[in-house]
C-alpha cells in the first residue's frame, strides 16, 4: 500500500479564526481577543509563532468585518505574516462552522486544511502533530486533553484510538478537543460542513467545527487524535483567563 503522503508536495491551508472579543468581568466586550497580550506578545503573534515551522502553507485569517475596520486587523495580519490573506465575516454568522466555511470555500480544495481558533494557545510542535496524522494515513485529526467541562467539544474513541463520534458542548468521553482541527483535504471539510448544515445539526442555535468529523466518519474516513497534557492547552476566552495566564507567565 502506498502512503498517500509519500513524495508529495501537498500544500496546507492554515485558517486562523480570529473572530471574537475578550469578555470583561462585567460581561462587556473589550478589544479583539486576538490582540490581547501575554508577556507583551499578542495572542495572534503567539499563534503565528507556533505555526511558522509548517511547510508549504497558505495562511488565511478570518476576522469580524467590524473589528477588521476598527482595529486594522487585516493590516496587522500582513505585517505579522506577509503574503497571507484576510477574510472578513459579519458578526451574524451562525457559529464557528459557518465562519470557517465562508473562508475555506475560497481556498484550494485539494490542499490539506488546518483550522485554529484564536481564543486559545497550544504549547505543542504543530509540525510534529500534523506529521503524526499524515504518517497514520488519517483523513482528519485533532488534539485532545482530559476534561469533563461541557464548554468544550469532545470525541469518543474506539479501542484503536480512532474517533467514532464527536459532540459539541456535551461530554461523551474525557477527551476534549483543543479547537485545532486538521483535514487531509479541504474539500472533505467543505463537504462535511455542508452536510451538517443540510441536516440542521445545530447546538445551542449554532454550528460548530468538531461535529464535521461525524459526517466524515459516516463516509468511512479515518479520524485520529493526539493527546496533550492539560498544561499545554490554555483557553483564552475571557479577561479572567487572560489575566491568569499573564500572571503565571510572569511567575
Amino acid at each position: 500500500m502506498i502512503d498517500k503522503y509519500e513524495n508529495t508536495e501537498k500544500s496546507l491551508n492554515v485558517v486562523i479564526l480570529a473572530v471574537g472579543r475578550t469578555e470583561s468581568e462585567n460581561g462587556k466586550d473589550d478589544v479583539p481577543l486576538c490582540l490581547s497580550e501575554i508577556g507583551g506578545i499578542s495572542v495572534l503573534e503567539n499563534i503565528i509563532n507556533k505555526t511558522n515551522n509548517l511547510l508549504n502553507t497558505n495562511f488565511t485569517f478570518v476576522f469580524s468585518a467590524e473589528d477588521a475596520s476598527n482595529f486594522h486587523l487585516d493590516k496587522i495580519a500582513q505585517i505579522l505574516k506577509p503574503g497571507s490573506n484576510s477574510f472578513k465575516v459579519p458578526d451574524t454568522t451562525k457559529g464557528s462552522l459557518c465562519t470557517s466555511l465562508s473562508a475555506v470555500s475560497t481556498l484550494n480544495q485539494e490542499s490539506e486544511l488546518l483550522i485554529i481558533s484564536a481564543n486559545e494557545l497550544i504549547d505543542k510542535d504543530f509540525n510534529a502533530e500534523l506529521n503524526s496524522f499524515r504518517t497514520g494515513s488519517f483523513d482528519g485529526g485533532t488534539l485532545v486533553f482530559k476534561s469533563i467541562q461541557p464548554r468544550y467539544s469532545y470525541v469518543r474513541l474506539d479501542e484503536n484510538d480512532f474517533v467514532i463520534e464527536a459532540a459539541q458542548r456535551r461530554p461523551i468521553s474525557q477527551d476534549a478537543t483543543t479547537g485545532m482541527f486538521w483535514f487531509s483535504s479541504t474539500q472533505d471539510f467543505v463537504s462535511g460542513a455542508k452536510s451538517m448544515i443540510r441536516k440542521d445539526a445545530l447546538v445551542d442555535g449554532a454550528f460548530f467545527v468538531a461535529p464535521v468529523f461525524n459526517e466524515l466518519i459516516l463516509e468511512g474516513k479515518r479520524i485520529g487524535i493526539s493527546r496533550i497534557d492539560v498544561k499545554d492547552y490554555r483557553p483564552l476566552k475571557t479577561k479572567k483567563q487572560l489575566d491568569l495566564y499573564e500572571s503565571e507567565a510572569k511567575s
